[in-house]
């Protein structure tokens, strides 16, 4: 039930729709039937589109009620009575009554008079209308002067009108004139809410679409502006069309900002930074088409000097979007900012922990801003802008800084390297990358020089590791100076534009000549090791024991090159370089070769330490005994050696004997 006692039917009707049919359809997300669908949205959308539009219609209406313009009612003079051209008569030769008559007629003058001062005033508008405003301020305008026209058809108009007419007024030539211009005005407010009208579904899609969609629309919008500009009577004016152009601008800048923000639920950081910075891309991708549009179509008429040109200011046509695109800019430009040096926060880089956090607290200050930052009017945000720009230059020189003072301490080619390139990884543009690489390149330059005079110093003696085997230890020497020279070169590698001026190409030749050399020094070691280990089957075809001439001491005959060479092969092994067949038998045989050199050896003290027992007085006694014992050993002096299969028994045939 509608109550219409104090607000009259349309206000009502238009309070029950706007505040509480159209906010419960819009909050609803279920109920829609098949609208639910992806695919209907945009059926949806247009729906609820027409009932906005419908509302302002009826706001429209009841705005027109209540500025509607009444003529006074005549007190002086009772109107009711002039029945007839007769009484027109007798009223006009009574010069009170005429001098009454002319009273009301002055009135109604000046009535009109201030209605069409107020229509020729520059309206007051507010700088972000669109175009639905100017539809409704000619719809208005037509409502005021049809119902001023009804009045002057009024009987109680004609018949002062045929009163003054009889008495020869002075009024009626400016009466005459006044209804002329009210005509005028009436057929010019209804010629232009005809032409409105058709513009008014190539507007649907300023308000009831996004940016991207939107652009479809503006060439079909942009020439119904220039068929209303070619072939009405009223408003062709320069003036009127550009106008009509700022509002249609306004509307694409309020649809921007509605889009970017949710429909203003989300600011610019409450969304993720990629879909907002797309947004603000189709923003401007908007005012671009839009320009161009217009550019074109202007181009066209130019084509055509018959018909009404395009001579429109531009300035005042798209200024006010060329200052929302400025400062989308800005914004894309602070979020390229805080994508890029937020790589300070995930670097491992020591002492950029400091550099991260001020960077944060310059973020945070920005995001703390409380203004709209698309409110391109907001001198606040451009302020606050440089002071973000100038905060992060101070930031990035701070980091230069560091890297240098990082660089000038690091005297390690192949470290400098690494966390050049960690640097690098940050992604920061305008560090002296370039420069630093150059600078390490140099540097490498001399270590290739040093390498190669440590290499000429040592190489006939080079310096071996205490529990290294020589050639295997030489081997070693040279590939740990080849390493110092070729981890740089891969690393420089990975840049190839450093590796690419003059002075690289020298450093590069330098490199080549000093790894062949290194890599020859190792070849021809490691060929030689592979003649010199035949040698070894010598060693293990000796007897396993040896007996001294002079003494007749008893020793174990193994060659310690044996032992060597076991360790080279180990080495050579682990250093991947090829090991002949008869090296890899001998690293298989090694435990049960040294197991049996440990176990000869204790065999001889313990065959030392019981002789050694033997007191003078028992010699003839136990010389039987100590046959056997010299019995045993024999074969280890004659027939066997360390290649032989029965050593085990041997050695336990000493044993049983020596504890006989």
């Amino acid at each position: 039930m509608l109550d219409t006692t104090e607000v009259g039917l349309l206000k009502s009707v238009e309070q029950l729709l706007s505040e509480i049919f159209i906010p419960s359809l819009k909050k609803m997300d279920h109920g829609w039937g098949e609208l639910a669908s992806p695919q209907a949205q945009s059926v949806k959308q247009n729906f609820l589109s027409s009932l906005d539009s419908f509302v302002s219609v009826l706001a429209g209406a009841q705005e027109s009620l209540q500025e509607k313009v009444n003529l006074k009612v005549c007190d002086e003079f009772d109107l009711k009575t002039l029945k007839g051209p007769s009484d027109y008569i007798a009223v006009a030769n009574s010069a009170e009554a005429t001098e009454k008559i002319e009273a009301c007629m002055k009135v109604w003058i000046k009535q009109i008079e201030q209605v069409l001062a107020e229509s020729d005033q520059l309206r007051k508008e507010a700088d972000d209308l669109g175009p639905r405003a100017e539809l409704d301020h000619w719809k208005k305008r037509m409502s005021r002067f049809n119902y001023l026209l009804d009045q002057l058809k009024s009987p109680d108009v004609k018949s002062v009108l045929g009163v003054l007419m009889m008495a020869k007024s002075k009024l009626i030539k400016s009466w005459r004139e006044l209804d002329t211009r009210i005509t005028d005005s009436a057929n010019e407010a209804k010629d232009n809410v005809k032409y409105l009208y058709t513009l008014e579904k190539f507007c649907d899609p300023l308000y009831n679409s996004d940016p991207v969609s939107m652009v479809e629309a503006i060439p079909g919008l942009i020439n119904a502006i220039r068929m209303i500009h070619r072939i009405s009577r009223y408003y062709n004016t320069s003036e009127k069309i550009t106008s009509l152009f700022v509002k249609v601008t306004n509307q694409m800048i309020t649809a921007c900002k509605t889009y970017i923000t949710n429909n203003g639920s989300a600011s610019i950081w409450d969304q993720p930074q990629g879909v907002v910075a797309e947004k603000l891309q189709a923003a401007i991708h908007l005012n671009q088409e839009y320009q161009k549009c217009f550019h074109k179509t202007k181009k066209k008429l130019e084509q055509s000097p018959s018909e009404r040109q395009f001579d429109f200011s531009e300035m005042y046509i798209f200024g006010k979007f060329e200052t929302f695109q400025r400062r989308l800019y800005k914004i894309l430009n602070m979020f390229s900012t805080i994508t890029t040096y937020s790589a300070l926060q995930d670097s491992k880089i020591e002492g950029l922990e400091t550099m991260a956090t001020t960077f944060q607290s310059i973020v945070l200050s920005i995001k703390k801003k409380q203004y709209s930052f698309l409110d391109q009017r907001r001198t606040d945000f451009d302020q606050d802008y440089d002071e973000f720009c100038k905060n992060t230059a101070a930031l990035h020189n701070q980091l230069k800084t560091f890297m240098d003072n990082t660089f000038d301490n690091i005297q390690n080619t192949e470290r400098a390297l690494n966390v050049l390139k960690k640097c690098e990884r940050l992604g920061i543009p305008d560090l002296g990358i370039d420069e630093k690489y150059q600078q390490i390149l140099q540097n490498y330059g001399r270590d290739i020089e040093m390498v190669s005079r440590n290499y000429t110093k040592q190489k006939m003696d080079p310096p071996i590791g205490r529990d290294l085997p020589p050639v295997a230890g030489k081997i070693l020497w040279a590939r740990q100076l080849y390493r110092r020279i070729q981890e740089p070169m891969d690393l420089f590698q990975e840049s190839p534009g450093v590796l690419a001026t003059p002075e690289a190409k020298r450093i590069i030749r330098n490199y080549n000549r000093v790894a062949r050399v290194l890599l020859e020094f190792e070849m021809l070691y490691h060929s030689g090791w592979m003649k010199q280990i035949e040698e070894v089957r010598l060693g293990l075809q000796a007897s396993l024991l040896v007996k001294c001439p002079d003494t007749g001491d008893l020793f174990v005959n193994f060659d310690p090159q044996i032992l060597t060479q076991i360790r080279e092969t180990d080495c050579m092994t682990r250093m991947r370089l090829e090991i002949p067949p008869f090296a890899a038998i001998l690293q298989q045989k090694q435990d049960a070769l040294k197991k049996n050199y440990n176990k000869l050896q204790l065999v001889l003290t313990e065959n030392a330490r019981v002789r050694a027992k033997i007191q003078s007085a028992f010699g003839q006694l136990v010389m039987p005994h100590v046959a056997k014992v010299d019995e045993a050993i024999l074969p280890g002096l004659t027939s066997l050696n360390w290649t032989s299969l029965n050593i085990e028994k041997y050695l336990s045939r000493i044993n049983s004997a020596l504890s006989m």
